[in-house]
């Protein structure tokens, strides 16, 4: 009685899927490798440029004075000594998507 292997039991497939795995880190070394050298060197990350407050007033003034409103509360909490520097980070980051949602773009 001899026992019949499936594709998936024979060296053929391991050798496929060890050539997927291959593949499949190299593009995501491919599509990541400013990241991995980024963080191989230790150097900071650099973000997208931020728009300035009179570049935004221009195409919203609403949002301008939200964000000018909310990030100027979070800055005098964190002068009055109300917030660490990571909560000063966090609030900060959650002013500016509050102003954002409540003032989206307008259509062109």
């Amino acid at each position: 009685m001899t026992i019949e292997r499936k594709f998936v039991d024979t060296g053929a497939a391991r050798i496929l899927a060890l050539l997927l795995a291959l593949l499949f880190a190299f593009l995501l070394y491919y599509h990541y490798k400013d990241d991995f050298v980024r963080l191989a060197s230790n150097e900071v990350a650099v973000g997208l440029p931020e728009a300035t407050t009179a570049s935004i007033a221009d195409t919203n003034p609403e949002l301008a004075q939200c964000l000018q409103k909310r990030i100027g509360d979070v800055n005098q909490m964190k002068q009055d000594g109300v917030l660490s520097e990571a909560q000063f980070s966090d609030f900060k980051a959650r002013a500016e998507e509050l102003c954002y949602q409540q003032n989206p773009a307008p259509k062109q």
